[in-house]
């Protein structure tokens, strides 16, 4: 388990310009204090500065500190320094042991490295085109392999403790279900790291490489405020089942999209008049071929006024789809950039207009994507490289005529169904076969959970499985192992469908899902010996709702962006994969704080994705239970991520985003609501700066108490602490209190609860600013003398800033003296019991 050292130290730094004087002082640091992370002195012998990020507390930046050894970079061992006014103020530690050399030498070719990939993978390939070689970077034409070029660099990496060499590469393939990010043994060719940096989606374009912005900071003036305007589900509306589309009039943000949201170039005039521009490319992907399609046009006028055609459904309104789309793109693009995911800290832009972090890396957002329905995802690649969102149809509540029996004539006739959030959507193509019941070995015969037994009868048929004890993925890809054209699933409960989630990268054949009774039906006629054959097929238009509309839902995607360029910096996108990451739960909580109003209460429901699965607005939604700080709505506490029952990562994630949510009621009774979602001084606005500086201070591979940590140090830098027992309360109520334990990381059931605070939140301890203590000298680098003007002093206790008491001892007298030498440096709360009762004063030990 990670843990964050979060007292304050100091060390002069030269400058903001970034330099050799500056890594020295901070490697002078890090060997000072090697021992916190369990490390030597010797493993910072090298180092080299990465990165910087921004941070909303005046004065003060997040660097990204990696190790290097024989020259090459610890791809896994680095850290974020964090710099306030010019002094290290907080280390969020990611480094790992270096002094011993590699266990390996580097043997394997990069060709070889990227053949050992593809074959693990299980892509075809043939003789590579070597199209770069700079030292120990390659690069590797994509033809008939991957959508992108392959990158390969080797570099070093600790891996179980040893220092190996590893080859670093990524591979976007054909399918775009997945662009694998891979760290392979540089000697032997195994696999050692391996993470899909889609969540669920995949991607079109890229550059050959992540590179440098050249571009000098923009100096031509931005231009007047513009006329266009879109006809769009506004925020803080969620859907068309919450309200009607409104106008909306140059609502581009003047600081951060200065030329308007359709220009690329930082020069007064739009590159484009339809919706693409330097934070987004909006278009519609229905042939799912990863290549931008229709766009609407608003003209020179920039005019994006488009009606809606009720008689044609959502899939003949690509114009509104498509403009709501943009719309919300480019208002996540403006509204978090106030809060710090800003140019510097790995945005989402075409062009850089200040010059800081990496350009030519705007969103692709595609519309109604073939690839899929009842799901949407977001793809994120390092800084300098697109991202691509892809939103679906959604098809959960019974689509009539996907499935029609042709026989027995007792069955015959079309039947409702839903469909799968993984593999192929419904062909247009009819399937059509006879239907054989699934036999296996398992506590419910017909599940597919167990052995398959009649595998033989399978091959070629429609299999007919029940739901059961294993995911709707595992059974479908257990019925295709056995050659089945497609598969029925028949649902266990109640007398409707659902939609079938999960994900699968070798799910290759269809499955819809039936209702019990229907399903009761099929296989009493099936035991009875009768033969049932059957038609499944697209009928044309699968949906009634789209999350192309759903601005919860887009934010919710847009969020994944967020979160993985920010945990761990923006160059890297393999932080979030580990078992107990939270990229899901701040992904809810995106959507849920754009979309909140003056009229909400705390303890109200709040469902996530009411709209595309056609619940009432004051539905649960997907998740387990809606968003409420009313525990007779949602219980959920940390010690339920340990249960099976959640799902990995979004059932996880749902109890972060409980937690992130709870504070976010916290802070507005405490200051209240402020509907300026850019500027606004409101509690929620408050809970907005905790969670984004958060996020910048949350450890690779992170867990919850990462992420609570977090959230406590960005309290210290942007306001000093004050609202630090708030936070401990906040989520000590849901159990990731003082106590609580993560245990790993990558282990999502050995999380240990607990409720406590620590002492100083326990005793309601705030600093005593008109104190009757003299303390001197403080700041002090070994000895205390404590005063007490009127009364004998009994006792002292020293607490450091995470509430724990590193000091105590009984004394008498109105005048004392304590020894601190052997405390760490940074800020301490002196806390001391006269006769008069306690008082509390910050001192500082050197």
């Amino acid at each position: 388990m990670k843990k964050l050292f979060s007292s304050l130290w100091f060390i002069s730094l030269v400058a903001w310009g970034f330099g050799q004087t500056d890594l020295t002082a901070v490697q002078q640091y890090l060997q000072q204090h090697a021992s916190q992370w369990n490390l030597k002195s010797t493993d910072f012998a090298n180092l080299e500065f990465v990165s910087s990020a921004s941070s909303n507390a005046p004065g003060t930046k997040h660097l990204k500190i990696r190790q290097t050894k024989n020259g090459f970079p610890v791809e896994n061992g680095f850290g974020i320094v964090t710099v306030k006014n010019q002094e290290v103020v907080h280390v969020t530690s990611n480094f790992v042991p270096v002094t011993a050399n590699p266990a390996n030498q580097p043997v394997l070719s990069a060709e070889d490295a990227v053949k050992k990939a593809l074959d693990h993978l299980s892509l075809p390939h043939t003789t590579l085109k070597l199209l770069k070689n700079d030292h120990n970077s390659f690069l590797f034409a994509k033809e008939g392999y991957s959508k992108e070029d392959i990158p390969v660099k080797l570099v070093l990496g600790n891996n179980n403790g040893q220092l190996l060499y590893l080859w670093d590469l990524s591979i976007y393939p054909l399918n775009s279900e997945h662009w694998w990010s891979l760290r392979l043994n540089a000697q032997t060719g195994e696999v050692i790291f391996q993470n899909d940096w889609i969540s669920h989606c995949s991607f079109e374009h890229c550059e050959e490489e992540a590179h440098a912005n050249t571009q000098q900071p923009f100096r031509s003036p931005p231009p007047p405020p513009g006329a266009d305007q879109y006809l769009v589900y506004a925020l803080p509306l969620i859907s068309p089942a919450h309200g009607n589309r409104s106008m909306i009039v140059n609502p581009s943000d003047q600081l951060f999209s200065p030329y308007g949201w359709h220009d690329t170039d930082g020069v007064m005039g739009d590159e484009y008049t339809i919706t693409r521009g330097n934070n987004v490319y909006a278009s519609d992907d229905i042939d799912d071929d990863d290549i931008p399609g229709y766009s609407p046009d608003g003209g020179a006028a920039l005019d994006f006024d488009f009606p809606y055609d009720s008689a044609v459904g959502v899939q003949g309104n690509l114009d509104v789809v498509i403009t709501n789309l943009f719309y919300m793109n480019n208002m996540m693009h403006d509204i978090w950039a106030h809060y710090g995911f800003d140019e510097e800290s790995g945005n989402f832009q075409e062009m850089n207009y200040s010059g800081a972090g990496l350009g030519q890396d705007f969103v692709y957002a595609d519309a109604q994507d073939g690839s899929g329905t009842n799901n949407a995802n977001f793809g994120t690649p390092p800084d300098g490289q697109n991202p691509r969102m892809q939103m679906y149809l959604w098809t959960s509540n019974n689509v009539p005529d996907l499935l029609s029996v042709n026989a027995p004539a007792s069955l015959a006739g079309s039947y409702s169904c839903s469909t799968a959030g993984f593999g192929p959507p419904v062909p247009f193509t009819p399937i059509t076969e006879d239907v054989v019941l699934v036999l296996d070995d398992g506590t419910d015969p017909n599940d597919g959970c167990g052995v398959i037994s009649n595998g033989a009868a399978i091959s070629g048929k429609i299999a007919l499985v029940r739901r059961g004890s294993c995911t709707f993925a595992q059974k479908v890809e257990a019925c295709q192992n056995l050659g089945a054209v497609a598969v029925i699933v028949m649902n266990n409960t109640g007398t409707g469908t659902q939609a079938m989630g999960g994900s699968s990268s070798t799910v290759t054949i269809p499955s819809i899902m039936i209702s019990k009774p229907n399903g009761d039906a099929f296989v009493t006629q099936i035991q009875g010996g009768t033969t049932i054959n059957a038609t499944i097929v697209n009928p044309g238009d699968l949906t009634a709702t789209d999350s192309d509309l759903d601005n919860m839902i887009i934010a919710h995607e847009y969020g994944h962006g967020i979160s993985t360029r920010l945990v761990g910096g923006a160059d890297l996108a393999d932080c979030l994969y580990n078992e107990e990451q939270m990229g899901e739960g701040w992904s809810d909580w995106f959507g849920l704080m754009l979309t909140q109003t003056a009229a909400d209460q705390a303890g109200d429901g709040r469902g996530v994705g009411t709209y595309v699965i056609n619940e009432p607005n004051n539905g649960t939604g997907i998740r387990p239970a809606p968003y409420s700080t009313d525990f007779a709505i949602n219980g959920y506490t940390y010690a339920n991520t340990n249960s099976q029952a959640l799902t990995m990562p979004h059932g996880i994630g749902f109890v972060w985003a409980t937690m992130l949510w709870d504070l976010n009621w916290a802070l507005i009774e405490e200051y209240g609501f402020d509907p300026n979602l850019k500027t606004g001084t409101g509690g929620n606005n408050m809970a907005m700066k905790l969670v984004i500086e958060g996020l910048k201070l949350t450890a690779c591979e992170p867990g919850f108490v990462d992420g609570r940590d977090g959230i406590l140090v960005a309290d210290e830098l942007l306001y000093n602490g004050a609202h630090k027992c708030l936070i401990w309360k906040t989520f000590a109520r849901r159990g990731l209190g003082y106590s609580a334990d993560q245990g790993s990381s990558d282990d999502r059931s050995d999380q240990v609860e607990a409720f406590d605070l620590p002492q100083e939140c326990t005793l309601g301890l705030q600093e005593n600013k008109q104190s009757s203590l003299q303390v001197f000298p403080n700041p002090s680098n070994g000895v205390l003398t404590i005063k007490h003007a009127n009364e004998g002093i009994q006792s002292v206790e020293l607490i450091d800033l995470s509430g724990k008491t590193v000091l105590q001892q009984s004394v008498s007298g109105n005048e004392i003296r304590v020894e601190i030498s052997s405390l760490k440096k940074g800020l301490y709360l002196l806390k001391v019991l006269s006769e008069k009762g306690y008082e509390v004063i910050r001192v500082e030990k050197l």
